[in-house]
């Protein structure tokens, strides 16, 4: 009977030994492929993106606006070729309405004096085609404005100022040479707004009426090129 015992409790404590044999081979064979299961999911994840703060500092500018109001009105001075005649000093007043951002509205009134043709410079002191009064040369006109290209210019890294370039025409009204003729304005101009309620601009025009003076229904080409400042309210 303690034979049979003993057999019995060598046989339990083999077959104990032989469980825990094969668990622990089972977990060695295990152990590489977890290692490398986990080795291929570090692997997939994806490495950290390195943030590059950049050091850029905000530069400050100045902008000079055009003010709300809608309104200017401004003096100008320059040169006038007159046809068939010399160029000479020219004055005048402008006022315009805004009335969009893009059309505007202008009227123009100007004044200068004619010299002398070259046929009068030629023929000498006796000969002269105009008395004193008929050489004062004025015209008035009401021009259509359009900003064909607004924009902008910069006088330093910290200083810009609203500008654009425009184009007018309109038609008016010339006083020379004891003639009143109705004529054609076409030109162009160049604003550039110095503060919301001050801007400088430079203007071309060609003013174009028929005349009698030299020869019978000549249209005449009488060029302008002038500046001035304009003040809105």
């Amino acid at each position: 009977m303690e034979i049979r015992s003993e057999h019995v409790f060598l046989s339990a404590s083999l077959t104990a030994r032989s469980a825990t044999s094969a668990l622990l081979l089972a977990g060695a064979l295990a152990a590489p492929q977890l290692a490398t299961a986990q080795d291929a999911d570090d692997s997939a994840k994806p490495a950290p993106v390195q943030v590059i703060a950049p050091e850029v500092e905000p530069r400050s500018i100045r902008e000079a606006d055009i003010d709300a109001e809608f309104f200017e009105v401004g003096a100008f001075a320059g040169m006038m070729t007159i046809d068939n005649f010399s160029s000479e000093p020219l004055v005048g007043v402008s006022a315009a309405f805004h009335a969009t951002e893009d059309f505007f509205l202008q009227f123009n009134y100007g004044f200068t004096e004619a010299g002398l043709t070259s046929f009068e410079e030629l023929s000498g002191a006796d000969v002269r085609l105009l008395t004193d009064d008929d050489r004062e040369y004025s015209y008035y006109d009401f021009l259509v404005g359009y900003n064909i290209f607004p924009g902008e210019v910069f006088f330093s890294d910290s200083l810009t100022f609203n500008s654009a370039f425009y184009l007018v025409g309109g038609v008016g009204n010339t006083e020379f040479g004891g003639e009143s003729n109705f004529t054609t304005t076409l030109g162009t101009g160049f604003r550039v707004v110095l503060l919301d309620w001050l801007t400088v601009h430079v203007d071309f025009r060609d003013h174009m009426f028929k005349s009698d003076l030299i020869r019978e229904s000549q249209l005449t080409h009488n060029i302008e090129l002038s500046s001035g400042f304009t003040l809105f309210f």
